[in-house]
C-alpha cells in the first residue's frame, strides 16, 4: 500500500470514531445527564413530621389547636401528624389524606381555622386596647376587630389598622406577647419547666415564651426548640395545672398597653 492510500484510509478510520456516540457529543454536553435524578426537598411543609417542620420559613405560631382542621381527630392519634404550611402559615393534619380537603377550598378552610383559634385565644386575649394605636377597643354593642396573623388572635379596634399591623408585625406581635406575659406572670402555675422538668430558676432567669396566647415559662433558651416541636403537649400541662390553681381576679383582667410597667 502506497504513502497516499495509507493516508486517505487513516483519515476514514478517524471520520468514523468521531461520529460514534462514545465520542462524538455536541457543544455543552452534560456529562451527568445520565446520572441519577435528584429528590426534591419537599415545599411548604409537605408531609413533614413537626420536628422536621421549616420553621425558618413558618410566620409566627406553630398550629395552636389539638385537632386536625379537617376531621376534628386529636392529633397524634392517627401516627405522626402532618405538618404543612399556606403562605407561611403552619397547619397540622391527623393524616396524609386530609391536607388535600383542606386545600380544595383553602381561603373557607382557613376561615374556619381562624374562627376555632379566635374561639380558643380570644377568652385569654390579653390587651383592652389596640395593640396598633393604644386607643381602648369597642364595647358593646360595636365589636372590636378580630383577625388571626400566623396563628395568632389579633384585636384591633377597626379593620382600617391592620394594614398598620401588617408594616411590622414583629413590633406589634413583641408588643402582645408582654402584654400576655403581664397577664399571666402572677398567677403562672408552674414552678418547673414542662419540657425539661427543672425547677424554674434553677439554671438563671427563667425564659417566657408565648405560644398560643399562652405563657409557657422554661429553665433556658435550649427547650424552644423542644417547646415548639410539640408545643401542644407543653400548653395542655400549663392549662391543666391552670384550673388546679385557682387564679386571683387581677390575673383575669386584662390589662391595657398604655400606663403598664412590663418589666422592661
Amino acid at each position: 500500500m502506497n504513502t497516499c492510500s495509507t493516508l486517505v484510509l487513516s483519515l476514514t478510520l478517524f471520520a468514523g470514531l468521531a461520529t460514534s456516540p462514545a465520542l462524538a457529543q455536541p457543544a455543552g454536553h452534560d456529562h451527568q445527564q445520565h446520572a441519577p435524578a435528584k429528590t426534591e426537598a419537599p415545599q411548604d411543609g409537605k408531609d413533614q413530621k413537626p420536628e422536621k417542620a421549616a420553621v425558618d420559613k413558618r410566620v409566627g405560631d406553630p398550629y395552636p389547636l389539638t385537632t386536625c382542621p379537617i376531621t376534628g381527630e386529636k392529633l397524634g392519634s392517627m401516627g405522626e401528624p402532618v405538618v404543612k404550611l399556606y403562605e407561611g402559615r403552619e397547619v397540622r393534619f391527623c393524616c396524609k389524606s386530609c391536607p388535600p380537603k383542606f386545600e380544595k377550598d383553602l381561603a373557607k378552610s382557613l376561615e374556619t381555622l381562624d374562627a376555632a383559634i379566635i374561639k380558643d385565644q380570644g377568652p385569654i386575649y390579653p390587651l383592652t386596647t389596640s395593640v396598633v394605636t393604644g386607643k381602648d377597643l369597642p364595647a358593646t354593642p360595636s365589636k372590636p376587630y378580630d383577625f388571626v396573623y400566623g396563628n395568632r388572635l389579633i384585636r384591633l379596634g377597626a379593620e382600617s389598622e391592620k394594614a398598620d399591623f401588617l408594616k411590622d408585625p414583629k413590633k406589634y406581635l413583641a408588643k402582645l406577647d408582654d402584654a400576655a406575659i403581664a397577664a399571666q406572670d402572677k398567677d403562672y402555675p408552674l414552678k418547673t419547666c414542662p419540657v425539661s422538668k427543672e425547677d424554674l430558676g434553677g439554671m438563671g432567669e427563667p425564659v417566657n415564651v408565648v405560644v398560643a396566647g399562652r405563657l409557657v415559662r422554661l429553665c433556658c433558651n435550649g427547650c424552644k426548640k423542644d417547646l415548639m416541636k410539640d408545643p401542644l403537649k407543653y400548653i395542655a400541662s400549663v392549662d391543666a395545672a391552670k384550673k388546679d390553681k385557682p387564679a386571683s381576679p387581677a390575673a383575669d383582667a386584662p390589662h391595657k398597653e398604655g400606663g403598664h410597667d412590663h418589666g422592661k
